[in-house]
């Protein structure tokens, strides 16, 4: 089942009451939660106030998008307690702070045993735990990210996807092709390079890539994040946009 949702951290500036409201109206049924503004891991408060905020607007909270960088210096113990507390089925982390081309062996068996680590810790309450496929780490090259699954060996270990919007279409077609197997779920935009458009204006790939996703094991949360303009208004009528794709298919 695919099901269309919104990242949190899309709207900042908005408060968590505000960001509920904008999920409804926009028909967006899933939630990611993002740990850096809306539900910091040291404010337990904060997470009592999404679950409950997120309950009264009839949301779903699928994900909690922590901050853990998997790292030796830091611990994993409270992004996965927020993910908990938060009734999040998914913790999203991010793989290091370096590129795949720029890391050497020991940083890529830093990162998958801190992986490891968080992984063995979130089982034990049913988690499953995802990497942000993202540029600056080790999974910024869909082959990189394959081959990290491995070096982690967990059952629980996930990847999202969205596409690099640095690369051609070709590549994205590859890149998700070959993380279908193990795929969580995606970011949804239209990007290139800096430059944010109205989703609709990526029809043609993101129906390819829908294809794709939709024949990957699992359900998959297709969460809208950032939006043209940073409006409100823009993410209704992306919001518009995906609903009808995933109607259609």
């Amino acid at each position: 089942m695919l099901t269309p949702g919104l990242v949190t951290v899309t709207f900042r500036k908005f408060d968590r009451a505000k960001i509920c409201a904008v999920a409804k109206k926009a028909g967006l049924p899933l939630l990611e939660w993002g740990g850096d503004i809306h539900v910091p891991p040291t404010d337990p408060d904060a997470a009592r106030d999404a679950v409950r905020l997120s309950a009264e607007a009839g949301l779903a909270v699928d994900t909690y998008g922590s901050y853990y960088r998997c790292t030796d210096e830091e611990d994993p113990g409270p992004v996965v307690s927020t993910a908990v507390s938060l009734g999040a089925k998914n913790l999203r982390v991010w793989a290091g702070k370096t590129g795949s081309a720029d890391s050497d062996a020991e940083n890529r068996r830093t990162v998958a045993d801190n992986l490891r680590r968080v992984c063995r810790l979130a089982a034990r309450d049913g988690l499953t735990v995802s990497t942000e496929f993202h540029q600056w780490t080790l999974t910024d090259r869909y082959e990189s990210a394959v081959r990290l699954v491995g070096e982690v060996g967990e059952e629980n270990f996930r990847l999202y996807w969205q596409p690099n919007q640095f690369m051609d279409d070709d590549y994205n077609l590859s890149a998700i092709r070959a993380v279908a197997p193990y795929l969580s779920n995606v970011h949804v935009f239209t990007w290139s390079g800096h430059d944010k458009f109205p989703l609709a204006d990526g029809e043609r790939m993101w129906r390819q890539y829908l294809d794709v996703i939709r024949e990957a094991p699992g359900d998959h949360g297709l969460f809208l994040e950032f939006v043209c303009d940073d409006t409100e208004e823009q993410l209704y009528r992306d919001a518009e946009t995906l609903c009808e794709w995933l109607a259609k298919t």
